[in-house]
């Protein structure tokens, strides 16, 4: 970060919606990987309940 190495995990967000998540998602496809892709709320609903386990 800022031309410094960052070795720490991301924190978790738990204030984010299921549909904030999706958006996030849908960006990142859009932006960075440019697929044009958008991220359905019910595709993140499962994995966001495994991550909870």
């Amino acid at each position: 970060m800022n031309g410094k190495p960052y070795n720490r995990p991301m924190p978790a967000h738990p204030q984010l919606s299921d549909l904030e998540i999706a958006e996030v998602i849908t960006y990142i496809y859009n932006e960075w990987g440019n697929e044009a892709k958008l991220t359905d709320v019910k595709s993140v609903k499962p994995i966001l309940e495994g991550c909870k386990k």
